[in-house]
């Protein structure tokens, strides 16, 4: 994510491997022929050399290399905002200076997928569900966490507004989502496959159901709606 600083400059929101997130300034990046280049873009993989400032929240960018960019498939429409919405969620549910190594590779398996062609309905639900549970927020789906009965196979369970899943019987009286069984036997595939793997399994319809869902249940946890919005059809 960037954000527009001053005249010329931009205050962009980087992932990194060692550091976590961490806010920098990038000098002169909204010039038409700055420096940067495409290495500010959403998903794109830098090499950076920054320094800090103590008791200063931003570093400052000294120089980018740019080493695998997504900007092929971003050139449409559909695959820009399905970038800027990846980066919302890493801004919104990491906090600042705490490395995180599963979500970093799971940026990196995102960003791979992206580059192989997949659908993005799919890809976002899988993107969406693993950044909820890396975060604490999606409990297994395996038995009622009010009651503790082990959930029927056949049967649909709730998912509350804070991730915990509730048996047909506690879920409806305490409110949240509704997950059909089809939808939970592709919930427990994505803990088993790769992205690239996932997104081949459920159908286009299925796939803007659970992305609509983890939407939803998002917005509950964050208490605001989402910046990025997909283009989505049937």
């Amino acid at each position: 994510m960037t954000y527009p600083l001053a005249e010329a400059d931009k205050i962009v929101v980087l992932f990194t491997h060692l550091y976590g997130k961490i806010r920098a300034v990038a000098r002169g990046a909204r010039r038409p022929k700055s420096r940067f280049g495409a290495c500010l873009e959403p998903l794109s993989e830098i090499f950076v050399s920054f320094y800090e400032r103590e008791s200063r929240e931003l570093v400052t960018l000294r120089r980018c290399e740019l080493l695998c960019s997504p900007f092929e498939r971003a050139a449409t429409p559909e695959g820009e905002a399905f970038l800027h919405h990846v980066a919302e969620l890493v801004d919104a549910l990491q906090p600042p200076a705490e490395p995180h190594p599963p979500v970093y590779r799971l940026i990196r398996a995102t960003r791979d997928a992206f580059l192989q062609g997949v659908s993005l309905p799919a890809l976002a639900a899988y993107f969406e569900m693993w950044m909820l549970k890396l975060g604490g927020f999606f409990a297994p789906l395996e038995a009622c966490a009010a009651c503790g009965r082990t959930f029927r196979s056949e049967a649909p369970i709730w998912i509350t507004r804070g991730g915990v899943p509730q048996c047909e019987r506690c879920g409806p009286a305490s409110g949240g989502h509704m997950v059909p069984a089809a939808l939970r036997r592709l919930f427990a595939e994505m803990l088993k496959l790769p992205p690239g793997e996932w997104t081949s399994l459920p159908t286009p319809k299925e796939a803007i159901q659970l992305h609509r869902l983890l939407t939803r249940l998002l917005r509950d946890i964050l208490e605001r709606e989402l910046k990025t919005e997909l283009s989505l059809d049937v």
